[in-house]
């Protein structure tokens, strides 16, 4: 049994869909439970839209259902998360990142690793002793912080409820009196854990997308968020690259991922 909106397996006998919230339609004999349209006697499949409409037919039906990959979205959809994330070309750029990172993580490493003995034998004021032993402690640094950035896209997914936002005045340094504004959406997870999004200045942009009271949904493979209904938005950020994008797209119009819809 497949929802006719959104094409998401469901039960049987489920009243709604798990996905998108679509009403299934009741099991009522010559009425296709698709399309509503009427059946001729001992048809496998409605001739109005194609529905599968007996048990046989049904069970046939369901590798081609599996093999779709990203399911037709109507405005139904905007409401409940995405299983975009699972599709083949979201994982691609899953991988792509995580081998951008740990190129960029080595690049962070050999710069200091390299750098600062060659500038050892290059200075006289810079003893070429202490040169190795800091650039092998900052090359160490620079790894354990790259390789703690890796380890987090590895989490599991999760989802919770935020419970709160606020903004506060910080200084940039201690004894400075530079101060930015710094803003915090927490979150309690299903898990009953709090988690938190900090966002500066004009960099605020979950701040102002998420309300108290929003379902959202993290992936750690991008270290994004996503929210649960969509349905009263006009805009929607995108999951790979954190571009705003209007809600009515497909795709995001800078990294061309599909939007998680």
């Amino acid at each position: 049994m497949y929802c006719s909106n959104c094409v998401n397996k469901l039960p049987e006998g489920a009243a709604f869909c798990t996905n998108c919230g679509a009403k299934i339609q009741a099991s009522v004999p010559g009425v296709c439970t698709a399309c509503g349209a009427k059946l001729p006697d001992e048809a496998e499949y409605c001739i109005s839209c194609g529905e599968a409409v007996n048990m046989a037919a049904s069970e046939a039906a369901e590798p081609s259902l599996a093999s779709v990959s990203v399911p037709p979205q109507g405005s139904a959809g905007l409401v409940g998360f995405s299983d975009r994330y699972n599709s083949p070309e979201i994982l691609a750029a899953a991988q792509k990142r995580k081998k951008y990172s740990i190129g960029f993580m080595w690049i962070l490493v050999l710069v200091p690793l390299i750098g600062f003995p060659v500038a050892g034998l290059l200075m006289n004021d810079f003893p070429f002793g202490e040169s190795i032993i800091v650039g092998v402690g900052l090359a160490l640094i620079m790894l354990v912080f790259n390789l703690l950035a890796l380890r987090k896209t590895k989490q599991t997914m999760w989802e919770g409820v935020v419970v709160n936002k606020y903004s506060k005045e910080e200084y940039r340094h201690r004894d400075s009196n530079e101060t930015y504004t710094e803003y915090t959406v927490v979150i309690r997870t299903d898990a009953g854990k709090k988690k938190t999004i900090v966002e500066e200045g004009s960099r605020r942009k979950m701040y102002d997308y998420l309300s108290v009271g929003d379902r959202v949904r993290h992936h750690p493979m991008f270290g994004t968020y996503e929210k649960y209904d969509k349905s009263k938005d006009s805009i929607i950020y995108c999951s790979v690259c954190t571009t705003m994008n209007l809600i009515q797209n497909d795709r995001c119009q800078r990294c061309n991922n599909l939007l998680f819809k």
